[in-house]
């Protein structure tokens, strides 16, 4: 069974189960194959970016997530991006679907699909028109995969004469609208149709791994490492006791896959102002030079220079 094949029967037993379960909210949480995935960020990359000079940076390590974070340095003007994920259906979704919306819609079009396909009471007969659209706009691979998933699906609601939007099923944040302005490419039609017109000239490419693998799956230098808020998983691959040496350690491999001049967006903080956070533990301790940024909604984000 080829990749394309195994991908297809994992993101079938989503929608199975996403459809016979009575509340989404009972999902329980994966960190590695394919899980549920994000539609868009809930991170201020916009923010982010405007600290640091992408001008001379040429490449960069990134994680796959929604897409909005390889998306947003393809706008700014970098055009070697490799992505990584623990969740495989990432791949088929930001090189499937949201790479053919960018190329086929304009920016009304866009942000008001992707709208769609997050709300739960979006017609399932116009997902399927939707998708199906946009698959002469896919490479090979992920044409066939979101042509085997339509048809899955819609025999599966047939059977159970249950019909639902199963995209929203597989949203891990689900119901939430697009925050425009958290990505630089949304900001205005100009700025989506330059995402637009860079597209065509990009080389990514995706690897499945973990964050904490990162040197020993990728065997070049960086420009730019961006990490968004995944140490705060570091306790599964750590365990919950786990010591800054751990922490010290992983970045100091980090560095060693930056170019001179090189950035590390380390990690993003959410709410920092809460009693206790996670991120906000280990931000102190650092043995390395960091530089500790505030976002906007109180939100802050770690950066290290080389």
């Amino acid at each position: 069974m080829g990749e394309v094949d195994i991908a297809i029967e994992e993101v079938k037993k989503l929608i199975s189960q996403n459809i016979i379960r009575d509340s989404i909210l009972e999902k329980s949480t994966n960190f590695e194959g394919y899980q549920d995935i994000y539609y868009q960020t809930n991170e201020n990359i916009t923010d982010y970016l405007s600290l640091i000079d992408i001008a001379n940076k040429e490449n960069a390590l990134c994680v796959a997530g929604s897409g909005d974070q390889a998306f947003s340095l393809i706008y700014k003007g970098i055009n070697e991006i490799d992505l990584f994920d623990v969740n495989k259906f990432t791949e088929y979704f930001i090189f499937g679907l949201k790479k053919a919306m960018i190329l086929k819609y304009s920016y009304d079009e866009y942000i008001n699909t992707l709208n769609k396909l997050i709300i739960q009471m979006t017609n399932p007969s116009e997902i399927n028109e939707i998708i199906f659209d946009l698959l002469s706009y896919m490479d090979e691979p992920y044409k066939i995969f979101w042509q085997a998933i339509l048809e899955y699906n819609w025999k599966l609601q047939k059977e159970l004469n249950i019909y639902t939007n199963f995209m929203y099923g597989l949203n891990v944040n689900a119901g939430l609208k697009i925050i425009s302005n958290f990505c630089p490419f949304l900001t205005s039609e100009v700025d989506y149709n330059s995402l637009k017109n860079k597209l065509s000239t990009v080389n990514m490419q995706f690897k499945y791994c973990n964050a904490i693998n990162l040197p020993d799956v990728f065997n070049k230098n960086y420009d730019l490492i961006l990490l968004s808020n995944i140490l705060d998983y570091a306790y599964i691959y750590w365990g919950y006791n786990w010591k800054i040496q751990n922490l010290n350690n992983y970045i100091a491999n980090l560095l060693k896959m930056l170019n001179n001049n090189g950035i590390i967006f380390l990690h993003y903080i959410f709410y920092a102002s809460k009693p206790f956070h996670q991120s906000d533990f280990f931000t102190p301790y650092l043995d390395y030079n960091y530089e500790l940024a505030n976002l906007k909604n109180k939100h802050q984000i770690i950066l290290i220079r080389k």
